[in-house]
């Protein structure tokens, strides 16, 4: 994508950022490349939970016989949508964290252009459907408008130096890793660990799909299920050879440092932030 010097741009960064970049440095990288607002998707995935827990709450408590198919994951959908038509009413009527964030963004800033970056290649077509965002970089993009822009990898510049704009969670930062959904959605009151199913691959997945009857998978609630094996750190948008078992590790040391460094920052996301806007989508 080419920046318009009329416009301006708001980046929307998937958590999984912290598995391929070093923080502080890849948000002023971010910064001197153009995008006048840098914000986590982390509070877009804190609004992905709460919209779950409600709809499974919600179908819980009617008595429903149902396996809840998690949603954030495009491929996962698309692939339902085309060899699964029958499980697309099992698929769970949210918008993934990208979405939501994305919701909240327009909200916040009307007049800027929001532009997602992460290591997804099928949200584009997410964002294609929704229109929650206008554009969708994966990091082997961004890498190359880095390289043709002359980003250096540490910024020194004071203007550029500035943090994450706002809202963030800490707790969600470890969405992109497999379970991480579940790990962070607080079901305590609502399932049972047993109830949940957590996997990725769609070679895995298959059989699972095959061998639901009336809308059900064996005893389970939900099905906390990626495309991409190891989560979203390991999707075909990054542009490293990290393992899928460092790449996780980054994600966690983030989360930590960020629970340690930035606990006072006043960047804590609130539902204040996301008043009036409705997280439910239709497949």
């Amino acid at each position: 994508m080419e920046f318009d010097s009329k416009e301006k741009y708001v980046c929307l960064v998937a958590p999984s950022f912290a598995s391929e970049y070093e923080y502080p440095d890849f948000v002023y990288r971010l910064r001197k490349l153009g995008f006048e607002k840098v914000m986590e998707v982390t509070f877009g995935a804190k609004m992905t939970n709460l919209t779950y827990y409600s709809i499974l709450k919600e179908s819980i408590e009617r008595g429903e016989k149902k396996t809840w198919i998690a949603s954030p994951c495009p491929t996962i959908v698309n692939f339902i949508r085309v060899k699964y038509p029958h499980l697309v009413d099992n698929l769970v009527p949210g918008h993934s964290p990208m979405g939501c964030m994305g919701l909240i963004t327009r909200k916040m800033y009307p007049k800027y252009k929001i532009v997602f970056v992460g290591p997804c290649m099928t949200k584009k077509m997410e964002a294609a459907e929704t229109g929650t965002v206008d554009f969708v970089l994966n990091f082997r993009e961004l890498e190359e408008i880095f390289e043709k822009k002359s980003i250096p990898e540490r910024v020194t510049e004071d203007k550029y130096m500035i943090g994450f704009d706002k809202l963030y969670n800490d707790y969600t930062k470890i969405y992109p890793v497999s379970g991480g959904l579940s790990e962070t959605l607080h079901y305590k009151n609502l399932l049972e660990s047993r109830d949940i199913l957590v996997m990725e691959g769609l070679n895995k997945l298959m059989p699972v799909f095959d061998q639901f009857k009336d809308g059900v998978y064996k005893h389970y609630k939900f099905l906390d299920i990626l495309n991409c094996d190891g989560g979203c750190i390991n999707g075909p948008g990054m542009i490293s050879e990290k393992s899928v078992k460092e790449r996780r590790r980054r994600v966690f040391k983030y989360r930590d440092y960020a629970r340690r460094y930035e606990k006072d920052l006043g960047k804590s996301g609130l539902k204040a932030h996301a008043e009036g806007i409705n997280f439910e989508r239709k497949f």
